[in-house]
């Protein structure tokens, strides 16, 4: 009998982890403090199999518009049975930490919380993989808080896992958190002077590329942002989405940069492009500004794997550039921490960006091969806690 209620004991757990997981990032502002209960959650599991399907049921419920996404993402190469492989195996991976480092002692199970989440979310190789991590949510705590705030609510789990009271009480005060505090807490802060525009492309395909195509739709762009009449305002510095302008050779850059100037002489342009690199073989999926005639540019840090991050020994596909601050000067000496696409669901491209104090969060998307699905909604509420998080102002360019 104490078996069987154990064992329903559990199951639950997983339930209401997995109903976080479908709940905390696509519905109102306030379910998003929900996810730090996830954790907790794990550190009440009384089995290993249990604490390893805590984690499971939430990384597949959160992720799940990936299953559909991917399967139209990679439609041209692949089946859709690969497509839910890369879908099942990135939750899985992600979540093998939390179920080797789990144990049934309080003392040893609270000393492995933290590694868990170093190994699961910003350490290689995991952190290529290491979608939505419950700790993105601790700004709706600690709003403003930073690392600190990350650090202290890292800290709650430790107690949690070494108390069954502090799991509980902790529990009890994330719920009365979501009930009580004011629509107005989870609202982070609005930017200012920068414009974002959304574009309705369609398919732009990474990877392949016609610059028959491109130059069409550069043109388009320009005649949308003429009839936008975004020349005429406030804003000094105009978003596009991610890979707006194709591949990038020298002409098409001279093409974007001369285009802007003449447009847009007293703003800075910031748009996605892919830059060939190699024989060519390759390419960096780069963020450009055009401003003044002049050109900056950073690099995406981690391509989405298996469909543009071939692996280390590929010769064709997206480059990784793990290393990189991901920062873009902009006009008046302010910086803009640029997260392409992908990189808004990992913690990486965040922490290694956050640690160069930027001024603006700029998270730029092509969501064409998602837009019916969950990950809209969750890469925007994902961007809006870190942007909570760290008290820095975010904004969107997205192509649907």
């Amino acid at each position: 009998m104490k078996a069987i209620m154990a064992a329903r004991r559990d199951l639950l757990l997983v339930l209401f982890s997995a109903a976080i997981g479908c709940t905390g990032f696509t519905t109102v502002p306030r379910m998003s403090v929900l996810v730090l209960a996830v954790p907790v959650l794990w550190t009440l599991a009384r089995s290993r199999r249990a604490a390893f399907g805590v984690i499971l049921a939430y990384k597949l419920a959160a992720s799940r518009g990936l299953l559909p996404g991917a399967a139209v993402f990679l439609s041209e190469d692949h089946t859709f049975w690969q497509a839910a492989a890369l879908y099942f195996l990135m939750s899985f991976g992600v979540s093998l930490p939390f179920l080797a480092l789990w144990d049934s002692d309080p003392e040893l199970k609270a000393m492995a919380v933290i590694p868990a989440f170093l190994i699961a979310y910003p350490l290689p190789p995991l952190s290529l993989i290491g979608i939505i991590n419950p700790l993105i949510a601790s700004g709706t705590f600690f709003k403003g808080w930073g690392f600190a705030g990350m650090i202290t609510m890292l800290a709650v789990y430790v107690f949690c896992a070494a108390s069954r009271k502090a799991a509980y009480t902790a529990l009890c005060v994330i719920a009365a958190f979501t009930i009580l505090a004011p629509n107005s807490w989870y609202v982070p802060p609005e930017p200012k002077g920068i414009i974002a525009i959304d574009t309705s492309f369609g398919r732009l395909g990474s990877g392949s590329f016609s610059f028959e195509r491109d130059y069409d739709r550069a043109n388009m762009v320009f005649n949308d942002l003429r009839k936008r009449n975004v020349s005429q305002s406030e804003a000094k510095i105009v978003v596009l989405p991610e890979t707006i302008a194709g591949r990038l050779n020298k002409a098409g850059l001279e093409l974007w940069r001369d285009e802007i100037r003449h447009l847009l002489p007293d703003k800075a342009v910031i748009f996605g492009a892919e830059l060939p690199a190699g024989d060519g073989r390759k390419y960096d999926n780069a963020v450009f500004m055009a401003h003044r005639g002049r050109i900056a540019y950073t690099r995406q840090r981690i391509p989405v794997m298996y469909s543009m991050y071939k692996g280390p020994f590929a010769k064709t596909g997206a480059n990784i550039h793990l290393w990189e601050c991901g920062i873009l000067p902009l006009p008046g000496g302010r910086k803009a921490a640029v997260i392409v696409c992908y990189e808004a669901f990992l913690t990486w491209p965040f922490l290694i960006s956050m640690t160069q104090k930027p001024d603006v969060i700029i998270c730029m998307a092509n969501l064409w091969w998602c837009r019916d699905t969950s990950l809209p909604a969750t890469q925007k509420t994902v961007v809006s806690l870190w942007s909570l998080l760290f008290g820095v102002p975010s904004v969107f360019a997205r192509n649907i």
